[in-house]
Formats: C-alpha cells, sequence, structure tokens
C-alpha cells in the first residue's frame, strides 16, 4: 500500500535537515526569488543545489515554492529560472497563479503542485487542473472531510494533499493583502503577518479596542488558532489523500522537528494498524505552539 507522503517546510538547510531526519518525505523550500516568505532565510542556488544532493543520498523530495502572484514584470525572468530548477534535479514546483503555471509548463517537465492559495474547494476546479497540467492539488483548508473524500473519488487520476498542522489564516486560506499596508514591502510578499493577534480601532474612536474572537457560533474572520489533526489523523488517512502538508516555513527548529516527528509515527501507526492518539503527542505539540488548536473545517463547521 502507498503511504501518503509527509510534507514539510524548510525554511534554512538546518530545518531541511530536521524535517528529513524526523520522518518527512519531502520538503518545501523557497529560493531567493519568486517566493512569498521573504521572511524566511530561504536558499541561495548554491545552497540549493546543496539540499538537492542532500535530498537524493536520502532518497528524499525537494518541491520548490514558487508562490507569488506576480504583476507582469515580475514574471522576467521567470522561465529561466525554472529551466534551472529543472536542470539541478528539483522534483517538482508549486504555483498559486495561472500565469505562472503556464511558464512553468512551458519552460519545463517538473511536476507541478497547485498551492491552496488557488482556493480548490470543488472537483470540477480539481479536475480543470488536472486538464492543464497539474501533478497535484493542495485543496483549500476551508473544505470538510466529506468533501475531500467526494473530490478523491470523483478525481482520482490527480494527487490530493491538504494541510492538517499549522497556522489556518483568513479567507480563503491566506491573507498577504494586508501585508503592503503593514510590512512596508511594495510587493505582495508574506511577511508572516497573519500569525499575528489582532483587535478593531473604529477611526473615530481612539484607543476604543474590540477584539476578535470566537465563541461557540464561529466568528472566523482573523486567524488567532492553529490547525492540529493528529486526533483525526486516521480519518483524513482513511480518505485516501496522497500528501499531508505541515505548515511553517518560519517556525522554530523545535516546532519543526517536534510536529514532524509526531505527524510521522501517526503515519506509521496508522499503516501498522495501530493508530491510537497518544497525549503525549497533544503535550508536545502544545509545548511547540505558540497559539491554541483548532480543528479548522474538515470534522466541523465551527472553527
Amino acid at each position: 500500500m502507498k503511504k501518503t507522503e509527509l510534507v514539510a517546510p524548510a525554511g534554512n538547510m538546518k530545518k531541511l535537515k530536521l524535517a528529513f531526519e524526523n520522518g518527512a518525505n519531502s520538503v518545501l523550500l523557497g529560493g531567493k526569488k519568486y517566493n512569498l516568505r521573504t521572511g524566511s532565510h530561504n536558499f541561495t542556488d548554491e545552497e540549493l543545489e546543496e539540499a538537492i544532493k542532500y535530498s537524493e543520498i536520502k532518497g528524499k523530495k525537494i518541491w520548490v515554492a514558487l508562490d507569488i502572484i506576480p504583476h507582469n514584470h515580475e514574471l522576467e525572468g521567470l522561465g529561466e529560472y525554472v529551466k534551472y530548477l529543472e536542470k539541478i534535479g528539483v522534483f517538482g514546483v508549486m504555483v498559486g497563479d495561472l500565469g505562472v503555471f503556464q511558464v512553468v509548463r512551458e519552460a519545463s517537465n517538473l511536476k507541478i503542485s497547485v498551492l491552496t492559495q488557488a482556493s480548490n474547494t470543488n472537483f470540477r476546479a480539481v479536475r480543470m487542473w488536472h486538464k492543464l497540467g497539474a501533478t497535484r492539488v493542495i485543496l483549500a483548508r476551508e473544505i470538510s472531510i466529506e468533501n475531500i473524500k467526494d473530490i478523491r473519488e470523483k478525481v482520482p487520476e490527480i494527487e490530493i494533499e491538504i494541510y492538517v498542522h499549522g497556522a489556518m489564516h483568513m479567507s480563503t486560506s491566506g491573507r498577504s493583502l494586508l501585508t503592503s499596508y503593514m510590512s512596508s514591502k511594495e510587493e505582495n510578499l508574506d511577511s508572516n503577518n497573519a500569525q499575528w493577534k489582532y483587535s478593531v480601532e473604529e477611526l473615530t474612536r481612539p484607543g476604543e479596542y474590540m477584539p476578535v474572537f470566537e465563541d461557540e457560533h464561529g466568528t472566523h474572520i482573523f486567524h488567532s488558532k492553529d490547525l492540529c489533526s493528529i486526533e483525526n489523523l486516521d480519518k483524513i488517512l482513511e480518505v485516501g489523500v496522497d500528501a499531508i502538508r505541515i505548515e511553517g516555513r518560519m517556525m522554530a527548529d523545535n516546532y519543526l522537528s517536534t510536529v514532524v516527528r509526531i505527524y510521522r509515527e501517526g503515519i506509521d501507526d496508522f499503516y501498522n494498524n495501530k493508530f491510537k492518539l497518544k497525549q503525549e503527542w497533544i503535550d508536545d505539540l502544545e509545548v511547540v505552539s505558540p497559539r491554541k488548536f483548532t480543528k479548522g473545517f474538515y470534522f466541523t463547521d465551527k472553527f
């Protein structure tokens, strides 16, 4: 039986090694170009080539994020960079923009994973990406496990990946629009403001802060909790998704190694027919998480 792939983030070479050592099958990383996570160290071309060689020795895979939503001038040089990635042996790229997708298809034979930025929540969208040449689709976070199962059954010819742990963000899997106002960057680059805590201040009433919070009715405006799926990991794997993803290219080393290790243990227990939630998993995850947990939308319509 083919095991579900565990995909982990890697903000630098040390984190890449930690991810592989703790059981990740593949990592997602960013180069110095065409990559949203400018707050992360990211990989120079030399470091990227070193990472490829290391992954080949370990029998692992590397996905490179090309996750910008570019303006016209930002497409310059992308085709050459894609050719370079293919030449050095990158397994595949992850894209969220249709224009970037087209450039990758025209310039290379790299595998393409469509990012959650594309907000895929239905089988027709997933099927369309397959027809365009995508290898994999990472579904939006705002989706139920039953919906995922339906997509899996109706579009079996394409790989399906879902997030299982990390930041939830807001409004269809992203809040990068705020970055241009909060991070003093001229481009649409993600400085990790999706993980800040927020309150609202009305313009004519300075100093009167209105907190944004969740209660039993929902209120999903701002992200304030981390997705944690370890409790329901067996139910997720039963659906037959091809990959599960841990979020957090900019998180601490201890966070990465702990989260990857626990989900690795959970996956292996499932395929050995002995999955059972362990309290030590929850305890360890809570220690390294900067926020409280939510099950997201997979098993409930309440956030």
